[in-house]
């Protein structure tokens, strides 16, 4: 009659993965392979083996170390866990028994003992510590985890300080790159100005719409590396506050935003709240709302649409952008706060684009006191609100001052 019953084998040597699999379901098991710690526990936990058969010597998280978590397992407290391996030295078993294993298999393993081995485990066998030898176990094993911790945190240590020198490295490169590139775009700029003002004399159709592509990309790459630069400057300094009209600010963008949106196809609605002055970075909150509305045209497809509402409520201020573009997928909201982030990061995305504008909306309005909330899925639309918390504002400004 064969065995019905599941064993999860935790090795990462494959020639022996298939040398116990092959034993193993010959006899009527179910094996399941990990090739790590990680995976084991990964596939412990969407599982109920009958049995755990781990390889102590696997890289990473050890055996001992995975046997001590699958043994933290609610669903896998009666399940046994053997160890195998090829360390003969005294001690070894013992110290697998302290770490949760019920039984101990030395290698090369013997194939025609395995399966009655396995199933003597299944069927409840258990080995045992020497008596009066677990304190003394368990203190060496406790110490050795301290000790395989502390290193750990030392190099977590190391490579955080070297991700630190990379990130400054990375932010001068943007930096120095976004100004060298700036300098030649001042120039294009000012003349495709002159252009269209017919200042440098009339054109033709043909070439008015030449200078409008250019124009337009010209803008575009303008407005992608002011991005790059204030990504840079809003994080390594601090915001300066000022009397700032909300709403005066929000006319004037949205009046900006108008040509664009009718040239895209896409109907811009508007209710704003007259407001009172709030205390910010009228520079920094331009930014952030210049991107939360760029971000809504970018991804609003043909007869669409995007409303902006203003609101005012004496304690705080209300920003909500909604529109009805391709949404964003639920596994993706919090990412897309992240500098640099796509939801679509192939080369032929049709939507240009760095991923920082939202990166910015997030940092401008938490630097401010406030936070940001989404609602989105795809093909349903999106909706950002921002929210300005006005004491805050002002307790902030008054420390300043202060």
């Amino acid at each position: 009659m064969l065995n019905r019953s599941s064993i999860l084998y935790i090795e990462d040597n494959a020639d022996n993965q298939r040398l116990v699999r092959r034993i193993l379901e010959a006899r009527g098991y179910t094996v399941m392979l990990a090739s790590d710690g990680p995976d084991g526990l990964a596939q412990a936990r969407e599982s109920h083996p009958s049995l755990v058969l781990v390889d102590i010597n696997i890289p990473g998280l050890d055996g001992y170390e995975t046997t001590t978590r699958l043994r933290g397992m609610e669903h896998l407290r009666e399940v046994p866990i053997v160890a195998v391996t090829a360390d003969s030295r005294s001690g070894a078993r013992e110290r697998s028994l302290v770490a949760g294993c019920d039984g101990y298999i030395t290698k090369p393993i013997d194939p025609r003992t395995l399966p009655e081995q396995l199933q003597e485990f299944i069927a409840g066998k258990r080995e045992a510590l020497p008596h009066g030898a677990e304190a003394a176990l368990l203190r060496e094993y406790n110490h050795k985890l301290v000790e395989r911790l502390e290193h750990q945190v030392r190099e977590l240590m190391a490579a955080n300080a070297e991700l630190q020198v990379l990130d400054q490295l990375k932010s001068q490169f943007l930096a120095t790159l976004s100004h060298e590139l700036r300098t030649p775009l001042t120039s294009i700029l000012g003349y495709l100005d002159l252009f269209e003002r017919g200042t440098l004399g009339p054109l033709s159709e043909a070439q008015s719409q030449a200078i409008d592509v250019v124009a337009r990309n010209a803008h575009m790459l303008t407005r992608q590396l002011n991005n790059l630069l204030y990504l840079q400057e809003v994080r390594s300094s601090q915001i300066r506050r000022v009397p700032v009209s909300i709403y005066d600010m929000m006319l004037r963008l949205l009046a900006e935003c108008r040509a664009r949106a009718a040239s895209l196809g896409v109907r811009l609605e508007s209710m704003l709240q007259p407001t009172q002055p709030y205390l910010g970075d009228a520079m920094a909150l331009e930014q952030a709302f210049r991107n939360l509305l760029d971000n809504a045209l970018k991804f609003t497809p043909h007869g669409g649409y995007i409303r902006v509402a203003l609101h005012d409520d004496a304690s705080r201020l209300i920003v909500r952008v909604e529109d009805s573009g391709i949404g964003i997928p639920a596994e993706a909201i919090e990412r897309i706060f992240v500098p640099f982030y796509q939801v679509d990061s192939s080369l032929a995305r049709p939507h240009s684009g760095a991923g920082l504008g939202l990166a910015i909306v997030k940092h401008v309005i938490e630097a401010h006191d406030g936070f940001v909330s989404v609602r989105s899925a795809p093909g349903a639309g999106s909706a950002f609100t921002l929210v300005l918390l006005r004491q805050l504002s002002a307790a902030r400004s008054a420390e300043t001052a202060g």
